[in-house]
């Protein structure tokens, strides 16, 4: 009995010692709960809807990521990003359809945007659907990631 206690207790505090170690491990300024308040803020006239935290991870090749977004037809949306806290910028584009599809159109992209902008909005109805697509640069040794935020409203 002695021994199974001995072992359960030195497996409690392996455990207790990785969660703190993970828990104090720092996302750069990743402040998920500021960085909505201030998205949300940037909504108005549109009622919140909803919001997606994306971690992103800067690899050795630059990557992609693709997000399908559900929308209501006759709705009026607005979308916001905001990627302040990201210590590289990356680029997001809005498809109307995936990027299997041959018939695929841009629909906005933050290439587009004016100067080192950290947050963006587009306005849109029309769809049932579309698609963000992430275009995440190459990392080094010293940036390995950060978080942005997408908020959507309706009118």
């Amino acid at each position: 009995m002695k021994k199974s206690m001995k072992r359960l207790l030195k497996f409690g505090s392996l455990l207790s010692f990785a969660i703190m170690i993970f828990s104090f491990q720092s996302d750069g300024n990743c402040d998920t709960r500021a960085l909505k308040e201030k998205a949300k803020k940037s909504l108005d006239p549109y009622k919140y809807d909803v919001a997606k935290v994306t971690r992103v991870v800067y690899k050795d090749m630059p990557s992609s990521k693709e997000i399908e977004v559900p929308l209501f037809i006759g709705e009026k949306y607005r979308l916001l990003f905001n990627t302040e806290a990201l210590p590289r910028k990356i680029v997001v584009n809005l498809y109307n359809r995936d990027k299997d599809n041959k018939r695929r159109k841009l629909l906005f992209s933050s290439k587009d945007q004016e100067g080192d902008k950290s947050e963006f909005t587009f306005d849109y109805s029309f769809a049932t659907k579309i698609f963000l697509d992430y275009e995440i640069p190459a990392g080094d040794s010293v940036v390995k990631g950060g978080c942005m935020v997408f908020m959507m409203g309706y009118k």
